[in-house]
């Protein structure tokens, strides 16, 4: 008889705060920041209701936690980009993927993002991330000076941050217009992307 493997606790906490966090970007998105408690998140992941405060401490500590899981899925969803040429192809798939977004995440991490001016705690992660994800595409402009299919007059830092703010914005527009065609507004963004960074 097969011998049936029990998960260590490290691995069970592991599972649990997974689930905790699913059902935190679930009711954020739904009810927004106040429109429920540690114990609604626990129950609806069915757990006791303790739990998230003895995992996460607070309420502000696990919306953290919330925007870096969301933060890591939209990374996820717009990965699978290592087959194309680095620089310019690689950004025009980055824009193409993130605009196609995650339903309910985008409009979690849009309400993440707005809590984050008035709560420290949120600010700080949102802040990381954004630096990250800004600092990501920098490198890659950089990557595609190099390789030539960008042009090497373009100022990284700068080009960075208009390509990050326009992937942020959309966001915005699509959690609060469901009308918004993302799609249509990555592939204009592409094009005025690619007039711009283009060598002659």
């Amino acid at each position: 008889m097969a011998e049936v493997k029990r998960r260590t606790q490290a691995e069970r906490r592991e599972q649990a705060e997974a689930r905790l966090l699913d059902q935190a970007v679930k009711l954020v998105g739904k009810l927004g920041y106040d429109g429920f408690t540690l114990a609604d998140v626990a129950e609806t992941a069915g757990y006791s209701r303790g739990l998230p405060a003895h995992y996460f401490g607070s309420k502000e500590e696990l919306l953290a936690r919330v925007a870096e899981h969301v933060i890591g899925s939209y990374n996820e969803g717009a990965g699978n980009i290592s087959s194309y040429e680095r620089g310019l192809p690689t950004l025009v798939a980055l824009v193409r993927k993130y605009v196609k977004g995650h339903g309910v995440e985008i409009r979690t991490l849009q309400i993440l993002i707005t809590q984050a001016l008035v709560i420290p705690r949120l600010r700080k992660t949102i802040a990381k991330l954004n630096a990250e994800g800004k600092k990501n595409i920098e490198a890659e402009i950089r990557i595609g000076i190099e390789q030539g299919n960008i042009r090497p007059d373009i100022d990284p830092t700068a080009h960075a941050a208009v390509i990050y703010s326009f992937l942020r914005g959309q966001m915005a527009f699509a959690a609060l217009n469901k009308s918004f065609d993302q799609n249509a507004a990555g592939e204009e963004f592409v094009s005025c992307m690619c007039a711009r960074l283009q060598p002659n």
